[in-house]
């Protein structure tokens, strides 16, 4: 499919597909039954190859490092995959078939997101008064366009467009600096503080 980068999706051929692949018409259509078959199955494989890092992708310890790698992991996947994916959002815009699926992905990335914000607000790391599904679809929603506009279309390289994003999720997640370290674990059998020791007093 890389003929088509000089061009649009709607210009990419099947003669031009298997052309550049060096393989017979008949041979494709073993296969696929058209050109935008191939680009789902393509699609699906990028997304299966990298589903550890679109989904549940906050490394455990510090939240703010965990957030940082997350974001520049995915944007190495954006860069690395750039030919591809420019050929996904043109195609998104008019075929069913790949906006579903890129709706999907988005829809994994989110629900990923919230849920790591929700784990995060219950150790303590992230306030918990933040609204965890807001936080999650705007916060997505803006480093998926802001990939397309910057990665896939390459206007700029992916560590520059990562750091800037991850300043923008601190600010949402942790709006009073630094993150608070994690609550430790209770122990086995000690209350956590404010709630009825076996005495049947409060403890402090």
């Amino acid at each position: 499919m890389d003929q088509a980068v000089e061009g649009s999706f709607k210009d990419l051929t099947v003669e031009g597909i298997t052309r550049a692949a060096g393989v017979s018409r008949s041979a494709f259509y073993v296969y696929f039954g058209d050109k935008e078959e191939l680009l789902l199955g393509a699609l699906e494989d990028l997304i299966a190859s990298h589903q550890n890092r679109l989904g549940n992708c906050w490394p455990e310890g510090d939240a703010r490092r965990g957030v940082e790698k997350a974001i520049y992991d995915i944007s190495r996947v954006y860069a690395d995959n750039s030919e591809l994916l420019g050929l996904a959002f043109e195609t998104a815009t008019y075929d069913e078939e790949v906006r579903e699926l890129w709706s999907v992905l988005l829809e994994t990335i989110t629900e990923g997101t919230t849920a790591e914000i929700r784990k995060r607000q219950r150790e303590g790391a992230i306030e918990e008064s933040l609204d965890a599904d807001a936080l999650a679809n705007g916060l997505v929603l803006m480093t998926e366009r802001s990939f397309q506009i910057n990665l896939v279309q390459d206007e700029r390289g992916p560590e520059s467009v990562a750091a800037e994003l991850t300043k923008v999720w601190w600010a949402a997640l942790f709006p009073h600096g630094e993150a608070p370290a994690p609550r430790p674990a209770a122990a086995a059998g000690t209350p956590e503080p404010g709630t009825t020791g076996a005495s049947g007093t409060a403890e402090t």
